[in-house]
Parts: structure tokens; sequence; C-alpha cells
């Protein structure tokens, strides 16, 4: 929507017009100008798109979890507003006291309201910086909250199988690196730990199985390097442990040779 150019008044308002959705989006427009502003905004799709990605700033905000930001994030803020007002004062002439128009200098209305416009949009801007910086805070506290909750539950978990009166280890030996198999049956859990096991080649991963009633049932995989597996099957049930190597993916019957075996 274009602006009439024979309206001297609307071009010195709405010359900034397109920076008027960061003032919008914190309602920050005079009356008069956010009126003129949303009749804009019915032909404008930049600004459209504009007003809608600072809403949706402030709503992940108002669905993040609350958390008490860093001590330093409201000094970063208070900062940007000292910065944008210390940009609008240095407009103003040198050794002309505040509030108090230079001598000689005339400075035109549509300049001030400018001037006014920048400083206020900067300080629009500080205002929305701390959503966005605290929507991805929070966001990150809760991911470490989440990792620490399931490191939690690994170490419960590992817990109650080593308290288990029936707990018992099996050590096994793969291609010459040392591995053990923790298990319980009254947990119904085993778990298959080792430090430095040589890698199943490319393409390739190890793959374990529980043989029950003499079939082989596949159950985990995983590749080289120090690992520590939890086996999904029922463990309570299984007459022994095997360990085989198998194309990636798994395999739905053991490929021979069997690398390592284990009764249970």
């Amino acid at each position: 929507m274009k602006d009439d150019p024979g309206n001297d008044r609307t071009d010195d308002i709405h010359e900034d017009v397109h920076d008027d959705a960061a003032l919008y989006a914190v309602d920050a427009l005079e009356p008069g100008e956010r009126a003129a502003f949303e009749l804009h905004l019915r032909g404008c799709a930049a600004c459209r798109a504009e007003v809608a990605a600072f809403g949706a700033v402030g709503a992940r905000l108002a669905s993040a979890v609350a958390v008490p930001p860093p001590p330093e994030l409201r000094a970063d803020v208070l900062e940007a507003v000292r910065g944008a007002r210390r940009s609008e004062q240095q407009e103003t002439p040198a050794g002309t006291p505040t509030g108090t128009p230079a001598a000689a200098t005339v400075v035109p209305l549509a300049d001030r309201r400018r001037s006014r416009r920048r400083w206020l949009v900067a300080a629009a801007a500080a205002a929305l910086l701390p959503a966005a910086v605290l929507g991805g805070w929070a966001a990150g506290t809760q991911a470490e909250q989440r990792e620490q909750q399931l490191l939690a539950q690994q170490q419960e978990r590992q817990n109650r199988l080593l308290g288990a009166p029936d707990v018992t280890t099996r050590q096994l030996e793969v291609d010459g690196s040392p591995a053990t198999l923790v298990l319980s049956a009254q947990e119904d859990a085993a778990l298959f730990v080792a430090s430095d096991l040589t890698g199943p080649g490319e393409g390739r991963e190890y793959q374990l199985w529980l043989v029950q009633d003499e079939t082989a049932v596949p159950d985990v995989r995983f590749g080289g390097g120090q690992v520590q597996v939890w086996l999904d099957g029922d463990v309570d049930r299984a007459e022994a442990v095997a360990m085989t190597v198998e194309p990636a993916g798994g395999s739905a019957t053991p490929t021979l040779p069997v690398l390592a075996a284990a009764e249970i």
C-alpha cells in the first residue's frame, strides 16, 4: 500500500512504516500510528510476516518452562537499550543542553520523528530479544534436564540389576577383546559391557541373540569401542546368549560363525 505523495504529514510519519512491525508487536505505537500501520499491513506481505515472526517468539516464550534466567542476561538487555539511547543522543549537536534545541541548528520535524522512531525500534528489538534468548536458553535447559533424567534412570536400572539377589556375570572374549555380561533372571535384565571392542567392519554390526528352546531370538545390535547395552528380550526365559556379526540393520537368523556365547 503506497502512501499519498501529496500528504506531507503522512509522508513524514510513515516514511519508515516498515520499521513499525517491531513497535506494533510490543504495542508501542501511538493510536494514530497504529491505525495507519494496520491499514498498511493489509497490503504488505513482508510486514505481516515480520509481525507473525515477533508473535511466534512471544508464543515460544510463553510456552517455555519458567526457569530463572542467567544473571548476565538482564545486564545485556539493559546495555542494548542504553546503546540505542546513546545513538539518539549523539545526533544532538555538541554543547547543547539535554532537552534544549541548539541555537543555530534547526532539526526538521521529519528528522526528529525518524530519530525517535529509530530509538523506539531499537528499544522494541531489545524488548523482544530476551524472548528469543530466554526461549532458546529454556529449551537448552530442558534438554539438559531430560538428559540428566535419562542418566538417572539408567543408573537406577543398573543399581537394581547389581543389587538383585541372583545377579551373576559371564566373561566373554570377542576377537581377543574382553567383554562382560551382567544378568539377573529375577530382574529379567542383562547388560553387555565392553571397554575396547574391535569394530565389526564397515557396513556390519554386532548382534546379540537370546537362545530360547534351542531357537536364537534376535536382540540388540551395536558397534565397536566402549559398549554398554541392555538386552531387550526375555532374559528370564533364555538358556544362553550368543554373539555374531551381521549386516547393518541386523538379521533374523544368526550368521555363522558365532563369535562368543555363554550359558545363563
